[in-house]
């Protein structure tokens, strides 16, 4: 049935425009909202399912952002590490460098006694090194405790004697200088672990802990833990190991080699002829510490130091892969989710002129829909 086209009480002209005006002025409201905020999507409403999407690619961002900062605090852990370690090779090649000019015969006995004191502090110094290298409370180079000669029961530095059968432990508690674990992205098996073997633990420790997370670093370990306590027995003046002339057989021969054409029994009580270095040290479970100079031993320790710095050094590359990698896929999650919720400022301009004259018109309609009654006031004044 059409409407009556004579009535005064229903301007159904005038409700039609008022509802294109309210879906003109709604339509206006939302390009505002969208070009001041620059989203496309400001509520659900909006795109429900482009909501959604947006919130998944939005928390992946956000992790990644976190995963990025948790390999940069790694990275700079190992550096921590890998610069006291630097720092540990220079003392050494100085140790080796004294161990050299020892192996010379015509110095005297206090001459050899100065020589090995300052090997000793430059041993006690690597070793402070190591103790202090921490972050964020986290000893990364491993420290260590004199034993007894049961190997366990932790004595005074001042009580140790390395002739007595008492050892150098190396290997602090589990979690103190490793394995540590790096969560790289959202599953629970992204992951990045940097397992590291304590530098002064003796080759059996670190055999020993493989099977608790140590082991995958660098193998060879033992070196210093020797070196240590051959330089803390040739620096004790109680034990007179180095007569005057006989350098060379103390800092470039091994205990075990000819002294003086006679072979040494490291087993044998001590004599001057003598050195029992004690110490646990293979290179490959058959050559001991006693069977190695001085100089060999040094040498041992910077190949050891070398292979914890290149251990530290391959984690660092492979780390800044996994950084390059996580800049991608944020840069890659950023630009989808710009799709998704961005405004496109060139559309939506055009659907702002698009809506304002449709506003305006409809409020121009609206005034004619409002005068449409006046046809009647005129059959009205005719009577």
């Amino acid at each position: 049935m059409a409407n009556p086209s004579s009535v005064l009480n229903t301007n159904i002209a005038s409700l039609i425009a008022q509802r294109n005006l309210a879906g003109a002025q709604g339509s206006l409201s939302i390009s505002v909202e969208r070009l001041s905020s620059g989203l496309r999507i400001n509520r659900a409403k909006d795109d429900a399912a482009g909501m959604a999407v947006a919130s998944v690619i939005q928390s992946q961002i956000k992790i990644a952002g976190t995963a990025h900062r948790n390999i940069n605090d790694a990275m700079s852990m190992i550096q921590a590490a890998e610069g006291a370690l630097q720092e540990a090779t220079t003392m050494l090649t100085r140790i080796k460098e004294l161990a050299t000019q020892g192996a010379n015969d015509s110095m005297s006995r206090d001459q050899y006694y100065f020589l090995v004191q300052e090997m000793k502090q430059l041993m006690e110094e690597l070793r402070n090194t190591a103790g202090r290298t921490t972050f964020n409370g986290n000893n990364l180079l491993g420290t260590f405790n004199f034993v007894d000669s049961d190997g366990k029961t932790i004595i005074p530095e001042s009580e140790w004697n390395p002739t007595s059968g008492g050892q150098i432990i190396g290997t602090p508690q589990v979690g103190q200088n490793g394995p540590w674990q790096f969560l790289s992205g959202a599953g629970a098996n992204d992951f990045v672990e940097i397992d590291l073997i304590p530098i002064w633990a003796t080759r059996a420790e670190a055999l020993e802990q493989h099977e608790e997370g140590y082991g995958d670093g660098a193998v060879k370990v033992g070196a210093l833990n020797a070196l240590y306590t051959r330089v803390a027995y040739l620096a004790n003046p109680e034990n007179k190991a180095i007569p005057t002339g006989e350098g060379y057989d103390r800092f470039a021969l091994a205990p075990v080699d000819k002294v003086n054409g006679e072979t040494v029994d490291a087993e044998a009580p001590d004599g001057p002829n003598v050195i029992r270095p004690g110490g646990t040290y293979a290179i490959d479970d058959k050559v001991e510490a006693n069977e190695l100079s001085l100089n060999e031993l040094v040498d041992e320790a910077i190949l050891q130091i070398n292979a914890h710095r290149s251990y530290f050094g391959a984690f660092y590359g492979r780390l800044e892969h996994n950084i390059a990698n996580l800049a991608a896929q944020t840069e890659n999650l950023t630009s989808a989710l710009s799709r998704v919720q961005d405004t496109d400022y060139g559309a939506e301009t055009a659907n702002l002129t698009r809506v304002q004259i449709l506003q305006q018109a409809a409020t121009a309609m609206l005034a004619q829909a409002n005068a449409m009654p006046n046809v009647i006031l005129g059959l009205l004044r005719q009577q």
